[in-house]
């Protein structure tokens, strides 16, 4: 699962493990979601500056 970087305006910061995000506009907040579409975590947009999406590490195998 990817992870995504948010800062606040406040100066905190916050890893969010997601596959995807969205705004959700009916709630004013930012929506994290897994790759079933099932939410992992909630933002209210109030106070965020950015949100970032990580680079995934890479998976190759390595073999000696």
């Amino acid at each position: 699962m990817a992870q995504y970087y948010v800062t606040y305006t406040d100066g905190s910061e916050q890893h969010i493990p997601a596959d995807k995000v969205h705004f959700e506009t009916d709630e004013d907040q930012y929506v994290f979601t897994n790759d079933s579409g099932e939410p992992t975590a909630f933002a209210p947009c109030v106070g965020v500056l950015s949100i970032v999406r990580m680079p995934e590490p890479d998976r190759k195998a390595v073999t000696g």
